[in-house]
């Protein structure tokens, strides 16, 4: 009996679906995008709060894996996550391509992290969910020592469970303390985000994941003025860091000298914060549309 037109299309839907579980299963998950606000570079200097910090996780991932300056032309922090999200095409991808995604950030950080980053949408994609950590207990001075704990928690439930294919996730102590101006609450506040960096990058790797991490800008870097030694205000315009962790990136680099050891401050940006976008893309294997800003750094 030949096989009605009914069946070919049956058929025909099956060996999609099936193609689309097998390219499920062959991505790399998770993948997380990992916000690192207030996070500069900058040479060391009395008003750096990173200056003679030693930082074991941050120095351990860019020895290892490829990592680039990123430099932004654009002037508040709204802008700025704009150009980290492309206008909002990463996350419209990841939820055209199937990919579940989950952001969770701090409820401060809210609008510019998940509402700019997604390009002023707000209204949830397919496969989206937004996690908010709340914060409304004391100072932001304080605040940092209950927020990050938390984030990080949540994060790394999610990650062991994988519960998602890919997680935006906003460790944003880091620039809530630097805004005060208190240089020693800021150099604290560091030494925890770095270890709380070792769990998110421990987990991912066990995980045989991707983690992305990246800043839309930097302050803590540059919190007094040197010449004045007077506080700065504000966000600066040094660069910022974008690191790619991952089993398959160990040992790589992006154009960087073999030779700048731990101060990322002798090496030139290579890139802007609209390359990140797609940069990621191009590792996941997702087409770009052609009217996307911005260019991969691999």
């Amino acid at each position: 009996m030949e096989p009605n037109a009914d069946d070919n299309l049956e058929d025909l839907n099956k060996e999609d679906a099936d193609k689309e579980e097998i390219n499920k299963a062959a991505r790399p998950r998770p993948v997380v995008l990992l916000l690192l606000d207030s996070w500069g570079i900058a040479p060391k200097n009395s008003g750096n709060a990173f200056s003679g910090l030693k930082l074991k996780t941050f120095s351990s991932l860019i020895k290892n894996y490829p990592v680039a300056l990123l430099t932004s032309d654009k002037k508040t922090i709204k802008e700025r996550y704009d150009s980290l999200g492309a206008a909002g095409k990463l996350t419209q991808l990841l939820s055209a391509t199937g990919w579940s995604q989950v952001n969770i950030v701090e409820s401060e950080k809210l609008l510019a992290a998940w509402y700019k980053l997604n390009g002023g949408r707000d209204q949830s994609l397919a496969g989206e969910e937004l996690k908010i950590i709340s914060s409304t207990i004391g100072s932001r001075q304080t605040d940092f020592k209950q927020m990050l704990p938390e984030i990080t928690k949540a994060a790394l439930n999610d990650i062991r469970k994988g519960l998602h294919d890919f997680l935006i996730v906003s460790l944003s102590n880091l620039d809530l303390v630097s805004a005060g101006g208190d240089l020693p609450a800021t150099q604290e506040a560091i030494k925890l985000l770095d270890k709380n960096l070792k769990k998110i990058a421990d987990e991912v790797l066990k995980k045989h994941g991707l983690l992305f991490i990246a800043s839309a800008y930097g302050h803590a870097e540059a919190m007094i003025n040197v010449a004045t030694d007077l506080p700065e205000s504000g966000i600066t315009d040094n660069p910022v860091p974008f690191i790619i962790v991952g089993e398959k990136y160990q040992g790589l680099n992006i154009g960087l000298p073999d030779t700048f050891g731990s101060d990322l401050s002798l090496v030139e940006p290579i890139g802007t914060l609209t390359d990140i976008t797609p940069t990621i893309l191009k590792i996941l294997e997702i087409e770009a549309p052609e009217d996307l800003p911005g260019k991969s750094l691999i």
